[in-house]
This record gives structure tokens, C-alpha cells and sequence, in this order.
């Protein structure tokens, strides 16, 4: 199988693959996936405080930060004091108050399109005809937002215009809930019936601070094909060798069942 990586907000490629390398060692060791790491369209530098946990640059996004003068603020410097809820959704639906990332989020019954993630759509699509097929998609983060959201633009794109979607599974590492094929807000369970209808995996930590983006994105899944994976740690990715080995037959296990083995 052939998945293309979409590195989380202000990583790289190379980056990214560094931090999966046990992962990519375990998958190739019997030839079960090739990944393709890609940086984001957006060229970016980190918010004030997190220049050291995002390491050295040259940093990259998917979604373009938010512009001051166009109000709101940008979602990773509102996850500073992330909000408390009874479930995940209610903590997501009170952390977008401020925007989905680069706009501000629309009054429910108006339309509103996301022009950034509009291009990174179309960003993806470019690299999909242009160096796919890809069997499936992995996203890590910010990234794990985007692939869920084209994935649900495949589907939608399937429906209207009859274009069969190119990914047949998805893993989502310490994942974000999409925004709509029309991108004018996040997808939430509790609100729309749109499911994510792949298999997928949900890489989580237990100890993550932003669990309830990861559970809200696992939420809007198909139960039934729908795996949740705890590493038991935080907003960080498995690195060591048991949990890696376990993740690897997950992945096998998920490659068997597509009949892509």
C-alpha cells in the first residue's frame, strides 16, 4: 500500500518522517506500505512561546494562520487554555468560537467558504494526479484535519459528479475534526449525520491536552471500521518498539481486510 503523510501544523516532510521512523522501518521491513511525506503549501513561523517545541525551520501548514485584522485568532494560539466540556464536541464547538483557523466561523444558515483550505484541497488533489494513486492517507495533527477533510470531499465529489475516491483507509494521528466538503465549519457528531465511511485508525494519547479534538474526529467515523489506538502518552507520536510492532499489525491487519495484502 502507498500512503501519502500530511505533517502537522509548522513540521516539514522531513521532519515528519523523522518522527515516524519507527513506524516506517516497521511497515517496510515486509514491504507492507511505502509512505510519501509532503510538506503544506503555506510556509509559516511558529506563534510566540512554541519556536522551541517546533524545533528548526523551515516550517510548513496546510492552512494559512489567521490574519489579525481579519479578527479571531489562529487555532494553536487558542489551545493554550484549551476548554473544558462534557464531551468532546462541546470543547470543540467552544475552542472554534474564535474561527476555523484562518476565518472566523459562520453564523449557523449563512455561507461562508474557506478559501485557504480550499487551496490546500486543491493542493492535494495536484500531488494526488500527479504522484499517486495512494491506497491511503496519513495525517498527524493539523494534517490529520485536512486528510479527514478530503476524504469527505472525495465522498461528496463521488456523489455529485460520480469521481470514485482515491483513498480507501486513513490513520489519524492526535487528529482534529474536519471542516465540511463546503468548508464553512468543523464537522461534529452531535451536529450532522456526514461520516468519514473508510476504514480508519485513530493514533491517541491518553495524556494528550487536546484528546477532545482526537475523539470528535473518531466520532464522526464509521463505528464499525472506526479503530481507536492509545499509546497512553500526549500530543506526541509512538516511538517505541512494542507499541510501534502493535501499530504495524494494526496497519497489516487493516491492509488484509481491503484485500490490498
Amino acid at each position: 500500500m502507498k500512503f501519502l503523510c500530511l505533517c502537522g501544523a509548522y513540521g516539514s516532510a522531513d521532519k515528519f518522517e523523522v518522527q515516524l521512523a519507527p513506524l516506517v522501518k516497521e511497515l517496510r521491513s515486509d514491504e507492507t506500505a511505502e509512505l510519501h511525506f509532503i510538506n503544506g503549501p503555506v510556509e509559516a513561523f511558529p506563534p510566540e512561546g512554541f519556536e522551541e517545541y517546533f524545533g528548526q525551520g523551515p516550517y510548513f501548514r496546510f492552512i494559512r494562520p489567521v490574519e489579525v485584522e481579519k479578527g479571531g485568532s489562529d487555532v494553536l494560539e487558542r489551545i493554550r487554555n484549551f476548554p473544558k466540556g462534557l464531551t468532546a464536541e462541546d470543547q470543540m464547538r467552544e475552542l472554534m468560537r474564535g474561527g476555523i483557523t484562518s476565518v472566523p466561523v459562520p453564523k449557523p444558515g449563512t455561507i461562508h467558504s474557506n478559501e485557504s483550505a480550499q487551496e490546500a484541497l486543491d493542493y492535494l488533489y495536484g500531488i494526488m494526479e500527479e504522484e499517486g494513486p495512494f491506497d491511503g492517507i496519513i495525517g498527524y495533527s493539523e494534517g490529520a484535519t485536512i486528510a479527514a477533510t478530503l476524504i469527505l470531499h472525495e465522498q461528496r465529489r463521488f456523489e455529485t459528479d460520480g469521481i470514485p475516491p482515491m483513498f480507501k483507509c486513513a490513520l489519524f494521528f492526535a487528529g482534529w475534526p474536519p471542516m465540511t466538503p463546503e468548508l464553512d465549519t468543523i464537522v461534529l457528531a452531535d451536529e450532522t449525520d456526514l461520516t468519514i465511511t473508510i476504514p480508519t485508525c485513530h493514533i491517541i494519547g491518553s495524556l494528550d491536552p487536546y484528546l477532545a479534538g482526537s475523539m470528535a474526529l473518531y466520532n464522526i467515523c464509521d463505528m464499525d471500521t472506526a479503530y481507536l489506538f492509545d499509546h497512553a502518552k500526549g500530543h506526541t507520536l509512538p516511538r517505541d518498539k512494542d507499541t510501534v510492532r502493535e501499530l504495524g499489525d494494526i496497519i497489516r491487519n487493516m491492509t488484509l481486510s481491503l484485500g490490498m495484502a
